[in-house]
């Protein structure tokens, strides 16, 4: 007596041969439309969905909780972090002086050194220099933090590209990389140009901020 695959009408000689077929039978893949890929059974789907990076819902960053905090801006964490401020700062309608605007201005440069410590961490942390490495293209990753200190000297990197990077990547991929520039002049004209602006601080216990922040605008933004 032979095994039956009701939903195929198909009879298989043993149950060997049907477990065989459930198993590799398109008509039995659950399928991923986000991805494009079938998977043998439902319960391979259930870990592909609950494991897999592309559908975990990624975590609110500090610069997600400072756009939020405005009930009537439309906010599209896609967007650069600068986009989005020049487009918060034009639906309020805020003036370079305003209270309001020093205030925010204020929350957004706090959001960024927040997010900025999320992506990149401490000095010590080889992690985080890997991904500092892998942000400007330093390849092959160097093995000590200190071979990593030496790769990235007198590089000259935007923060805010660098933060952006972070977020499109999570500093866990290799096929993108930030601008650098020959020279702090060259940092400074395409900083004020693109207005990707980040505060300088005397909190350098962070990688980046130890090694490559420039004072572009004194201390006035």
């Amino acid at each position: 007596m032979g095994s039956s695959c009701v939903s195929c009408n198909r009879t298989f000689r043993s149950e060997e041969g049907l477990r065989q077929h459930m198993r590799d039978s398109p008509a039995h893949a659950s399928n991923c439309e986000t991805c494009n890929r079938s998977f043998g059974s439902a319960e391979a789907l259930k870990q592909h969905l609950r494991d897999s990076p592309f559908h975990k819902q990624p975590p609110e960053t500090p610069l997600d909780s400072f756009f939020r905090s405005f009930p009537t801006f439309v906010y599209d964490p896609s967007l650069p972090p600068s986009t989005s401020y020049a487009r918060l700062r034009r639906h309020q309608g805020w003036r370079r002086d305003d209270t309001a605007s020093q205030d925010a201005w204020t929350r957004y440069q706090d959001a960024l050194a927040s997010e900025l410590r999320m992506w990149f961490g401490s000095e010590d942390d080889l992690k985080a220099w890997h991904s500092l490495c892998r942000a400007i293209g330093v390849t092959p990753l160097p093995r000590t933090c200190r071979q990593c200190e030496q790769a990235v000297r007198r590089t000259h990197v935007n923060i805010v590209d660098l933060i952006e990077w972070g977020r499109r990547r999570g500093g866990d991929t290799d096929d993108a990389r930030v601008p650098t520039f020959r020279n702090e002049a060259e940092l400074r004209t395409y900083t004020k140009k693109t207005r990707k602006i980040f505060r300088n601080t005397l909190e350098h216990d962070n990688v980046v901020l130890r090694h490559l922040l420039r004072h572009i605008f004194g201390t006035r933004r």
